[in-house]
């Protein structure tokens, strides 16, 4: 059910995802697939096409005032640092 629901998704998307500061980014199939399937408050490293760089991604759902559920995305801009890859703050 859940993979119908992905292919969807991604039929609708593309790999488009709006974050929390109302930025654009997208993600291959590959990618979206994983940010698709994220648990609430997880998050994961991965390539955006759009901005050609690794950024990390957190997957946050929270109940609105209507009853709704409403995901929203966190994006941080990975930072290359001895090699490693350390989010960095976007504020």
């Amino acid at each position: 059910m859940l993979e119908i629901l992905f292919g969807i998704s991604f039929s609708l998307f593309g790999g488009n995802i709006i974050d929390t500061k109302l930025k654009h980014h997208k993600y291959d199939k590959e990618d979206y697939k994983k940010i698709f399937y994220l648990k609430n408050k997880e998050s994961i490293n991965t390539y955006c096409i759009k901005h050609c760089r690794f950024e990390n991604i957190q997957k946050i759902k929270y109940s609105s005032h209507n009853g709704l559920e409403e995901t929203k995305y966190k994006v941080n801009i990975m930072e290359k640092d001895n090699k490693n890859f350390t989010p960095k703050s976007n504020d």
